[in-house]
């Protein structure tokens, strides 16, 4: 069965000549007489943890009876900006054994106000030693389209949009004596004319944000801002009655805090609430008392 959110690409890259075979700096890519030719299947493939650095893993499995050691690695997606080759020292046992090597694919590159913009074709360029010593440079394309570079672009064209129509922030903090603390999330109109509704938002992993006085009786959405109005404020509070053991284990997003936004009354859009410093300070005593509450002995 095909895999879900896999790019992948069986190639069969021959030194010999074949067609998607690279070339040694200083000489033609040629195996040694009697190698057998290099066979390397490479997938793109994201984890929970690199969705956070915003990066993806490299994922080579060598095919082929030979060992080989890739050297570097580079995500080329011209539809991406920021990034560059990555050195890897990566070894490629024979049989299949799968290898990672993460690497970032950039910032998106967006022109206009596409939201379902699709990414331009990709490649991963490999830079392989063989058994031999000899070093060849090898272009990998990967399927065109790319649903997964495709979904990368989206969202990052869509936040690019939304940034120019609204900003979603934080407010002031109050800490309370229970160990909570209280603020606002504010809405802050920077060039959208019409109606910006925020549907709902939610907390990060560990941290619980909801509307006050009502908390999760709230009705949606949480909050309209009506045109010929720059700025809608909405209370909060923020408590740790997520923190439990497991997701102390799986603290990968401690501040991301998931929004749906439409505007004029059109589809949701994703976005996240912004984090600054301030933010990082007033739920640090609240991360630190979840933290101390499942270690003590």
């Amino acid at each position: 069965m095909r895999r879900m959110l896999l790019v992948a690409l069986l190639v069969l890259v021959s030194l010999g000549g074949a067609a998607l075979s690279g070339h040694a700096p200083d000489a033609a890519g040629t195996a040694a007489p009697g190698a057998d030719p290099i066979k390397v299947r490479v997938e793109l493939t994201q984890g929970r943890v690199d969705e956070v650095r915003h990066t993806v893993q490299i994922s080579m499995h060598n095919d082929g009876p030979a060992k080989l050691v890739v050297q570097q690695i580079e995500l080329r997606a011209p539809s991406f900006k920021g990034v560059g080759p990555v050195k890897a020292d990566a070894w490629l046992p024979p049989g299949g054994l799968q290898v990672d090597v993460p690497v970032a694919y950039g910032t998106g590159i967006c022109t206009g106000d596409d939201l379902h913009p699709r990414a331009a074709a990709a490649t991963v360029a490999l830079r392989v030693q063989t058994e031999n010593g000899q070093v060849s440079d090898v272009q990998v394309p990967l399927a065109t389209p790319n649903p997964m570079l495709d979904k990368f672009l989206a969202i990052d064209c869509q936040q690019a949009y939304l940034d120019r129509q609204a900003t979603f922030t934080f407010g002031p903090w109050t800490h309370l004596p229970s160990g909570w603390v209280q603020g606002t999330v504010v809405v802050h109109r920077t060039g959208f004319k019409g109606t910006i509704t925020l549907q709902e938002f939610v907390g990060s992993i560990l941290l619980e944000v909801l509307p006050t006085p009502l908390r999760e009786a709230t009705p949606k959405p949480y909050g309209v801002l009506p045109p010929g109005t720059g700025e809608l404020k909405i209370p909060i509070i923020v408590d740790g009655e997520r923190c439990t053991p497991h997701a102390l284990a799986e603290i990968k997003k401690p501040y991301v805090f998931p929004a749906w936004v439409s505007l004029d009354g059109g589809p949701l859009l994703y976005t996240e609430l912004k984090i600054t410093d301030a933010e990082v300070a007033a739920f640090k005593p609240v991360i630190d008392a979840c933290a101390a509450g499942h270690t003590q002995m």
